[in-house]
């Protein structure tokens, strides 16, 4: 009898592995410029939905350099001076916090401010998140905030196919119009490979 119990036992935990395995979450990249509004638009109406609907299978690689360009050794941002500052703040947030749980609500604070974020802005974001302005202020300021913009500089000029605007956004690394004009979500299930799919991919 206890042989049986145990049989029954293993069969039903085998059976709820096998209707929820888990697998790689897909990473989404997305090639950003924090004044751009084709890019707020899509954090608002597409990235965010992301992460209410299907924050367990996907991880989101964020690179806030997009248009921009070195001219001199000084950046040339498309939306003006302002937008390198803010590039470079959210590159700092991202250095210090690199879980998107906590650097994806700094982004979200501030493209509620649209295209006329600034500094102050993003002290008030990041203080009603607790994060830490004296370690994101001296880093966007100083030299470190410089070498995380020339990273993603790099990182953005080895796309392939190289980017021709943003919002750019590649899924495992692969570019996807779809994705960009608007089936974030259905392309993120349709690529992920588990069988744990949130409710949100049957839709």
């Amino acid at each position: 009898m206890a042989s049986l119990q145990l049989f029954v036992v293993a069969v039903v935990v085998l059976s709820s592995y096998a209707r929820a395995q888990p697998a790689d979450k897909v990473v989404v990249g997305f090639y950003a410029e924090s004044l751009c509004p084709d890019c707020i638009n899509f954090s608002i109406k597409y990235m965010n939905v992301a992460f209410q609907e299907i924050p367990s299978i996907f991880t989101l690689n964020y690179v806030p350099w997009g248009n921009a360009v070195i001219k001199g050794g000084s950046f040339d941002c498309q939306h003006g001076t302002m937008e390198c500052t803010i590039n470079t703040i959210d590159a700092c947030v991202i250095h210090y916090y690199p879980n998107q749980t906590d650097f994806w609500p700094f982004v979200e604070c501030m493209v509620e401010k649209g295209a006329f974020q600034d500094p102050t802005d993003a002290q008030n974001c990041a203080e009603k998140l607790s994060l830490k302005w004296d370690l994101i202020q001296p880093c966007y300021t100083g030299l470190m905030g410089h070498n995380l913009e020339l990273m993603y500089a790099n990182e953005t000029a080895s796309l392939k196919p190289p980017h021709q605007y943003t919002p750019w956004i590649t899924i495992n690394g692969e570019h996807s119009t779809d994705a960009e004009n608007g089936d974030l979500i259905k392309v993120v299930c349709n690529t992920y490979q588990g069988s744990d799919k949130p409710a949100a991919c049957n839709q």
